[in-house]
């Protein structure tokens, strides 16, 4: 699976608009109307992550990265994950 900073789609877009790959991608799901939840620790990322509002995808740039959907998990399967911690 590629990082989103190494899709050729979002960079192109992000440079259309002046913003990083990540803002991007959190500008889309916010668009998508999904819970999003961007991490980090850095003062200067999280501003970053948080200047999202001042921007919006046009519906074509929004089909191009729906289009990049694979239909694959980024993380375990809920389903599988063992629930016998102790």
């Amino acid at each position: 699976m590629s990082r989103i900073d190494e899709l050729p789609v979002v960079v192109e877009i992000a440079r259309k608009h002046e913003r990083t790959p990540f803002q991007v991608a959190i500008r889309w799901a916010l668009q998508h109307r999904s819970v999003t939840i961007p991490k980090s620790v850095n003062p200067d990322r999280i501003a970053e992550n948080a200047d999202v509002f001042s921007f919006e995808l046009t519906q074509e740039e929004m089909e191009r990265i729906d289009a990049l959907d694979r239909n694959e998990r980024i993380g375990p399967d809920p389903d599988e994950f063992p629930m016998n911690w102790a």
